[in-house]
């Protein structure tokens, strides 16, 4: 059974640039975020197995980082990630090692 990967993404999930740091205006974000239940259902990743945002190694996260380059809500999704502290996964297009370095920088 395939991930039901956006059409952008297939053919070469994993070539998703990881290396490169998303352009990210931490203070353009939503001050507080709504709760996930209501934006979840309008995610690209709604309804995809959770397994694919929790990758192993940041060098697997492409599959994920595909669907939040082609979501329209990643910006609300990340702040949601910071806003609550999520450690784990790909939130709102950033892996793990991003969403750290972006706590480091506002902090």
């Amino acid at each position: 059974m395939g991930l039901g990967l956006p059409a952008a993404a297939k053919g070469g999930a994993t070539n998703v640039r990881i290396d490169r740091f998303p352009d990210v205006d931490v203070d353009a974000l939503p001050a507080d975020p709504s709760p996930p239940d209501l934006w979840q259902d309008r995610a690209a990743c709604f309804g995809i197995d959770p397994d694919v945002f929790f990758p192993i190694s940041e060098e697997e996260a492409g599959p994920a980082l595909a669907f939040c380059n082609v979501c329209t809500i990643r910006e609300e999704c990340l702040a949601w990630a910071l806003k609550n502290g999520e450690r784990y996964g790909v939130w709102g297009a950033t892996t793990e090692q991003q969403r750290r370095r972006l706590q480091r920088n506002v902090a």
